[in-house]
């Protein structure tokens, strides 16, 4: 009778363990669920990673700074576009203040070859112009728009108003546009949409 006994306790204590250990490999074989992937649209790109790897210290803020296009006007043949960029509210970048513009830079519709762009130039005020040679690439110095664009290497000062001019010797009209600011550590750098170049139809469209 005992050794009966004896062996039903060690039966029910094998069961006991076995249950146990499904338990455990079944909660070992349960996936944590992956929250799903979302868009980041194009005004909130200010933390997505640059191609070298590294993402923008500050937060993305689409209007930190006011993108005015002051004039499109036929000069000698030639179309010249100029813009404004004006920071209505500098400071460090702390308490909703916005730190000086370093540079910019624009997407150009499909529509608009890039044989069309014949000058560049920059201002601080409007009148005497810094000519330089444009290019049409990538900025690795940024994160938030890595496709290629034309660079404005020159930024504002304070709530003082910076400009810049692109001549080019095709007409074309203000539409919708892509462009990016790098600022400081604090302000980051962010996309955009302003009154830019092209054609007003379908061609404009990425």
């Amino acid at each position: 009778m005992k050794t009966i006994r004896l062996s039903y306790l060690s039966f029910i204590a094998m069961v006991l363990i076995t249950a146990s250990c499904q338990k455990d490999a079944h909660s070992d074989s349960v996936i944590s669920p992956v929250s799903p992937a979302t868009a980041t649209p194009i005004t909130a790109q200010g933390s997505a990673l640059s191609s070298r790897g590294t993402a923008p210290t500050g937060p993305c803020n689409s209007t930190a700074y006011t993108v005015v296009l002051e004039s499109r006007t036929l000069i000698n043949a030639n179309w010249e576009w100029v813009w404004s960029v004006q920071n209505s509210n500098p400071g460090n970048g702390n308490n909703g203040t916005v730190q000086n513009l370093s540079h910019w830079g624009m997407q150009l519709s499909p529509c608009v070859p890039w044989t069309s762009v014949t000058g560049a130039s920059y201002s601080s005020d409007g009148i005497t112009w810094t000519g330089f040679t444009p290019v049409y690439q990538s900025d690795p110095s940024q994160g938030c728009m890595t496709m290629p664009t034309l660079k404005f290497d020159y930024g504002t000062t304070g709530s003082a108003k910076s400009y810049y001019k692109l001549v080019l010797n095709h007409e074309y009209v203000a539409v919708p546009t892509a462009g990016y600011y790098k600022s400081g550590a604090n302000t980051g750098c962010c996309t955009f949409v302003f009154s830019g170049i092209g054609c007003g139809g379908d061609d404009d469209i990425r």
